[in-house]
């Protein structure tokens, strides 16, 4: 594989359909090349571990429910990653 994967940042909303709370969330997306094999992607979160894709994984913080809908992120939205305004 290559030392240095290529990444790329993908930010997604979140909206839980048991409590309605919403949030959004940074990930990075890794791309490793090997030759004579198949690409692998690989969400990494903010302390770079990876993860399952977060499109399929999603659990909303605020309850704990799996009822949760992905979308892209609003422009300028101006939450945080846990969904709360910064700082």
């Amino acid at each position: 594989m290559t030392a240095e994967p290529d990444a790329v940042t993908e930010t997604f909303a979140f909206t839980c359909g048991d409590c309605g709370h919403t949030w959004e969330r940074t990930f990075k997306l890794m791309f490793f090349t090997d030759p004579g094999r198949p690409d692998i992607q690989e969400y990494v979160d903010e302390n770079d571990e990876p993860l399952r894709s977060p499109l399929a994984v999603a659990v909303c913080p605020r309850c704990g429910s799996r009822a949760v809908q992905v979308s892209s992120p609003k422009p300028d939205s101006g939450t945080g990653t846990d969904g709360t305004p910064p700082g």
